[in-house]
């Protein structure tokens, strides 16, 4: 159903850095008396040759709490950054911060309105402000950090109305992010944009992203936010650089694909640039290379799959999924962790030689690229794909649905969740049984049902025994909390011996409890073998945590959504060492492999290295934890890293 209603001003919450946001304004903290040591300098570039002494005099008088940066020459399309002044004397009550959250608003409002410089979004687009968890790091707001963004919250609702801007609340924690999304989960009025439909549309998508089950399949869509073009201004603005004449131009888009379009456009760049071969490719590089991620790439690199699969060139959902916490590797490339991974298929600004724009291209794809194409449709067999950002016409799209139809059974349902634009019956009934279409009335529209989607996908609750959150606990989960750090703490020394003991501590631990903060890993993984005498039939095909040892050392952790197959990896005799980053230290910095020559393919690793890596594996122990979930696991490893720092990590 189309919402023919311009959605309220709305309230998103990310994971992410608020300076690689694009967005119109966003605010950076630091105290009154701008101290050197308050981080202040790393808003931005030449932030102390931008600011204006006159306001600065009344900000560290605290006659004012805000401080915005003067405009960068030749950066005058950057964000707004303004400075907002922790308390002082430090935050005694959560409420402390509404001062000072309020007066940004109307200086980043008015702001915004006077240059909007960020994102457009459509015709329905508003400003779009960013702030992070405020007041908690030095500003000492960090004991109650749940109650204070509970008052943030409130308080950006409050202000998106007043100011009709949108505002995104920027977390970097995943205790913050969790608790965020369960407060909005149990709010009726969080997303008053989406019709009855929608949400409930986008709760079951949620539920399927939960149990690592969905997929994203990215179009240029996604990236216009950032102020990259779509396909059609993509090819505008080549063939304004080739000098092509207008009435050429329009006869190419009137009557020519996508492909042919982008093959007349390279052949006009040949003839214009005759000394310059990589005069198109160049510039195609400079339309989508975008130094900032908007909100669909940092909503998108939130969802908890191992895959995600784009036809972009930019690199905006990498930087969005670093920001996040949710690092990808890239494929196609050398890198083997994090296991996370984003095909690339059309290719990568990092490597102009890979990218396929023109029908010559295509073409090449198909005879050179198979492997990637077969991940594709791997990934169609087994996980929802959630289509987003653009049009179901791509002819490499059409190809790879074509062969997963042949080989797939009948499925009583789609495969897939289309998120589009353009109410088409049309198109609706061509893919009827393949793909299930969401039709939203506007790219803002799409943004704030993505944001519905990774709030009900987001249930663990790695805030619930942390300190710092307690007050901002519903009442059942604050009863809930008191009885397990009650257990917890009543757990006698002798019981701790038991070997069920491990996988209670790892579930406090996962819900926050710093009480078991002396476990480790070699006590978390119930099975530990030599890695010589290991069977792997006995290693289940679960997700879970895969930690080795070197003389009772733990050396190495990694989170797996499949322990066989991560531990078979591990344990290969193959040259190929990319497959297994544990492989290519251990050649690295056992046997002293050339880093370069450790991360190539097996044509630059001989046999008897790769034996020898093997070999020294085999006198080392594995363990492993199954998990419910690869992100469970992932959280356990995060959090004994942090402890234990292995060597190979």
């Amino acid at each position: 159903m189309t919402s023919t209603l311009e959605p309220p001003p709305h309230v998103f919450v990310i994971k992410g850095d608020v300076r690689r946001f694009a967005c119109d304004a966003f605010m950076w903290t630091s105290d009154k008396e701008l101290r050197a040591e308050g981080g202040w300098r790393d808003a931005g570039d030449h932030v102390e040759q931008r600011l204006d002494p006159n306001i600065r005099a009344d900000y560290q008088a605290e006659l004012r709490f805000t401080l915005p940066l003067n405009p960068q020459d030749g950066l005058e399309r950057d964000p707004q950054i303004i400075i907002t002044a922790v308390p002082y004397g430090g935050i005694d009550r959560a409420s402390d911060i509404l001062p000072r959250v309020h007066e940004f608003f109307a200086v980043a409002a008015k702001a915004a309105s006077e240059r909007r410089t960020g994102p457009t979004r459509g015709a329905d687009s508003l400003p779009l402000l960013a702030v992070p968890l405020f007041g908690v790091g030095g500003g000492g707001g960090g004991p109650v950090r749940g109650e204070i963004f509970r008052e943030l919250y409130d308080a950006c609702r409050e202000a998106a109305k007043e100011y009709r801007v949108d505002i995104a609340i920027v977390l970097r924690t995943a205790r913050d992010y969790d608790l965020a999304q369960a407060i909005r989960r149990a709010d009726r009025q969080a997303w008053p944009g989406l019709t009855k439909e929608q949400l409930k549309t986008a709760t079951r998508l949620g539920s399927e992203a939960h149990d690592a089950r969905l997929v994203p399949f990215m179009g240029a869509g996604i990236s216009v936010s950032a102020g990259a073009p779509n396909w059609a201004g993509l090819i505008e603005s080549l063939a304004r650089t080739a000098g092509l004449d207008e009435s050429v131009a329009a006869d190419l888009a009137k009557n020519h694909d996508v492909l042919d379009q982008a093959g007349y456009l390279h052949r006009e760049f040949d003839r214009v640039f005759p000394g310059d071969p990589d005069a198109f490719t160049r510039q195609v590089i400079e339309a989508v290379d975008m130094r900032r991620y908007g909100l669909a790439p940092a909503l998108l690199a939130a969802l908890d799959s191992e895959q995600a699969v784009t036809l972009n060139y930019d690199e905006l959902f990498e930087l969005a999924a670093d920001d996040g916490g949710m690092p990808r590797r890239v494929i196609p490339g050398d890198a083997t962790d994090p296991e996370r991974w984003l095909l690339k298929l059309h290719g990568s600004v990092t490597d102009p030689n890979s990218i396929v724009l023109t029908r010559d291209d295509y073409l090449s794809f198909n005879a050179d690229r198979a492997a990637l194409s077969s991940l594709v449709k791997a990934t169609l067999m087994t996980r929802r794909l959630l289509f987003t950002g653009f049009g179901v016409n791509d002819p490499h799209f059409h190809e790879i649905v074509h062969d997963v139809r042949r080989a797939l059974p009948v499925t009583g349902g789609p495969f897939g969740t289309v998120l589009t634009l353009k109410d088409s019956p049309t198109t609706s009934r061509l893919w009827q049984g393949d793909l299930e279409f969401v039709v939203l009335a506007s790219p803002r529209l799409h943004d704030i049902f993505l944001d519905a989607v990774l709030a009900h996908s987001a249930s663990t609750h790695s805030y619930l025994l942390a300190s710092g959150y307690a007050e901002a606990l519903a009442p059942a989960d604050a009863a809930l909390r008191a009885a397990l750090l009650a257990f917890s703490a009543a757990v006698p020394d002798e019981a701790k011996e038991s070997s069920v003991w491990p996988v209670i501590a790892n579930s406090l631990l996962e819900l926050g409890d710093s009480t078991v903060a002396d476990l480790d890993s070699s006590s978390v993984v119930p099975t530990r073998v030599e890695a010589v005498k290991l069977d792997l039939d006995e290693v289940p095909e679960t997700p879970g945590l895969v930690a080795w040892f070197s003389d009772g050392v733990c050396v190495y952790l990694s989170a797996s959504g499949n322990l066989h197959h991560r531990i078979a990896e591990h344990l290969s005799t193959s040259r190929d060492l990319t497959r297994s980053n544990l492989r290519t230290r251990v050649a690295i910095d056992v046997l002293g492999l050339d880093r370069a020559r450790a991360r190539s393919r097996q044509d630059m690793v001989t046999q008897e290295q790769a034996d020898a890596v093997a070999e020294w594996l085999s006198r080392c122990e594995v363990g492993w934890l199954a998990t419910d979930r690869r992100s469970d696991a992932a959280r356990l490893r995060t959090q004994l890293l942090e402890r234990t720092r292995p060597r190979f990590n």
